[in-house]
């Protein structure tokens, strides 16, 4: 029950106009209403039936975020993946321009992705963002869509052992709400509630749930929120099988930056992050730290240069460096 009230006041209680809302970080936001929840629900719809009726993926793992903390951790690694996709996307550049570096493969097409095919922000409470692995990237995937103000409520994991498609060996680690959870209460029928209720209390049922349900295109990417498309489209009878919740612990990560942190380029490379008014330098312990050339390497080992910069940059804002 504790877990259930928790995750409706991260979700908000969008009927009642007068309740405060938080978004997963704890800051305040304005309540998400029918609207935000269905463009949800249906996009939801959508990444589920690739993913559990794929022939090609197989599902290995299914890790249910019990905890405001496990949810906030799991969007801070959704930023860091934004993060070492830019630097895999810099990197395919160089081997582009003619640099020998045997650890960057190129796709078979030999050409770069772009940051819109893994990564799009919408607006303040919503992004585009297809998983938290960005070695091999299945384009043809339905493109999960986020909202800070709605928690996910499982991670799974995914691979493609098949290939059927042309993705074998394809990972995927993928942040997921889980529909019925996410539907507009008022659109829901007797049974989900029933099932919702069940899920968000801790009880996942294991049994196939076959019900007549509705899936929509995934809404266009728009710039402000009235230009979601919030239409339902009718679809045939389908199976929504609902996954087996294997309680095991969070992966341990390293302390994660702050999603609010302002990534620092020099030279056009990732150096760093200023969170608030302190200066997180790039560290040997973060992915891709072997990437850096070197005299990014010589830089940021000089706290001389790097303090004489980051003062003429940023002049009396800048407050010394960021220790963890």
């Amino acid at each position: 029950m504790k877990y259930l009230l928790s995750l409706l006041i991260v979700i908000g209680f969008y009927f009642s106009s007068f309740s405060q809302c938080i978004d997963v970080f704890g800051r305040s936001a304005d309540c998400p209403d029918a609207n935000d929840s269905l463009v949800v629900y249906n996009n939801a719809l959508k990444v589920y039936e690739f993913y559990e009726k794929n022939p090609d993926y197989i599902k290995l793992i299914s890790v249910k975020l019990t905890t405001a903390q496990s949810v906030r951790d799991c969007f801070y690694q959704l930023q860091d993946a934004v993060d070492s996709f830019q630097i895999r996307w810099q990197l395919r550049e160089r081997v582009l321009k003619g640099e020998d570096l045997p650890k960057v493969l190129l796709p078979r097409d030999g050409k770069n992705i772009p940051m819109s095919d893994y990564f799009v922000y919408i607006d303040a409470y919503h992004f585009y963002q297809r998983e938290l692995e960005n070695g091999i990237l299945n384009t043809t995937s339905p493109f999960p869509v986020y909202d800070i103000r709605i928690a996910p409520l499982v991670v799974n994991s995914y691979e493609n052992r098949f290939g059927h498609d042309g993705f074998n060996g394809d990972f995927v680690n993928v942040a997921l709400y889980i529909p019925v959870t996410v539907k507009p209460y008022a659109m829901l029928t007797d049974s989900e509630k029933v099932v919702r209720e069940q899920i968000l209390s801790g009880n996942i049922p294991k049994q196939v749930i076959k019900k007549k349900t509705v899936i929509a295109t995934l809404p266009p990417k728009p710039k402000t929120k009235k230009q979601v498309d919030t239409t339902i489209l009718q679809s045939a009878n389908i199976e929504l099988v609902l996954p087996t919740i294997e309680k095991i612990p969070a992966p341990k990560i390293r302390k994660a930056i702050p999603l609010d942190a302002t990534p620092i380029y020099y030279r056009d490379w990732l150096m760093g992050y200023m969170i608030k008014r302190k200066f997180r330098k790039f560290l040997p312990e973060d992915e891709f730290y072997w990437a850096l050339p070197n005299w990014m390497v010589q830089f940021l080992n000089d706290d001389v240069a790097l303090e004489k910069y980051l003062r003429i940059k940023w002049g009396g804002y800048y407050d010394g460096l960021y220790t963890d």
